[in-house]
This record gives structure tokens, C-alpha cells and sequence, in this order.
């Protein structure tokens, strides 16, 4: 059951920025904010990570302001959060290691040599970096875009970053390995 309500809510959450695009296109505007905050307290409830708690938090947040206030906009804020969240997430994995990203390395290689563990600390930084970027980005889309733009750029393109971002260490780290090996 547990990893049923995860799937609901983790789904729920991707394709988010498509579900507010469409319910504000239909009027659907209270049912948006009403999922929203649901799917943080799935979250909630499910007992997961502790460190994803404050993306939890921001969902019931942005959907509790926006039934008080009638607010629209708190419903597209809600991926502005998530980057800033993450960001904080991420940050916090450099002053407790490990960073972030050697967490995730070490899922494929438990083993992580030394010179890994600097370029996983290195590399969460440069995701810090991203979640700055994509959160001014998704921000901008919230105030100077129109809706479809927004949910375009929040549901599809930042998705698309992320992807190239996590590829694209995951061949620059095979490729410094490669050469750590060869000059032993």
C-alpha cells in the first residue's frame, strides 16, 4: 500500500504543471488547489524521507493559499518552491555529507573512490546551481508567460534539463574514473 501511495503521489506530482494547465483552462481552479494539497499529505503520511519534507510543506502551502486566497498563481509558485527546496535540500547534504549526489553515485557504485567523493561534491554544487536557475525561470513563467508556456516550460523543459544535467555527470563521472585508472 505504502508503495502504491508513493507511485500516486510521485505520478501526481510530474505530471502536476499539465494538471494546473488544464484545470485552470476548464475553471477547475479549487480542485487543483484540493489535489495539491492532497498530494503533500500523501507525502506527509507516507513517511518518507525526512529531507523531501519541506517540498511536502510547499505543496499544502501553495495549495492552501491559493483556496484562501483565490489566488492562481500560488498554484504555479508550487514548482518555484520545489526548485528552491531542493536547492536547500541539496545545500544541506554539502554541510552534512554526504553530498547529494555521492548519495545517489553510491547506488551504483557503493564503493566510490576518494576522487569520487570531490566530484560528487563538486557536482551538488552545480545542481545547487540549476535549482537557482530553473526556480528564476519557473518564476518568470508564473508572472510574464501565459499558462500553456508555463506549464510547457514546468512540466516538459525543465524535465528535459534535469535529464541532460543528470546524464551528462553520470558520462563525465565514467569518463574521470576512466582517467583516475589509467594514470595508476
Amino acid at each position: 500500500m505504502k508503495h502504491l501511495l508513493r507511485g500516486i503521489v510521485i505520478t501526481g506530482l510530474v505530471l502536476y504543471p499539465f494538471l494546473v494547465g488544464y484545470g485552470l483552462a476548464q475553471g477547475y481552479f479549487a480542485w487543483i488547489s484540493i489535489l495539491l494539497i492532497v498530494l503533500g499529505a500523501l507525502r506527509l503520511f507516507s513517511k518518507g524521507n525526512t529531507l523531501l519534507w519541506p517540498l511536502t510543506g510547499f505543496a499544502i502551502l501553495c495549495g492552501g493559499l491559493s483556496l484562501i486566497l483565490k489566488d492562481q498563481n500560488w498554484l504555479k509558485l508550487y514548482p518555484v518552491f520545489m526548485s528552491i527546496g531542493s536547492c536547500m535540500i541539496f545545500a544541506s547534504t554539502l554541510l552534512r555529507p554526504p553530498s547529494m549526489i555521492e548519495r545517489f553515485a553510491r547506488l551504483a557504485e557503493p564503493d566510490l573512490p576518494p576522487e569520487g567523493v570531490v566530484w560528487t561534491k563538486k557536482v551538488t554544487v552545480v545542481w545547487c546551481g540549476f535549482f537557482i536557475l530553473n526556480a528564476a525561470i519557473a518564476l518568470y513563467t508564473v508572472y510574464f508567460a501565459p499558462t500553456r508556456i508555463w506549464a510547457l516550460y514546468n512540466g516538459f523543459i525543465s524535465y528535459m534539463f534535469m535529464g541532460s544535467l543528470l546524464l551528462g555527470e553520470y558520462v563525465l563521472r565514467k569518463r574521470q574514473q576512466r582517467l583516475h585508472q589509467q594514470q595508476e
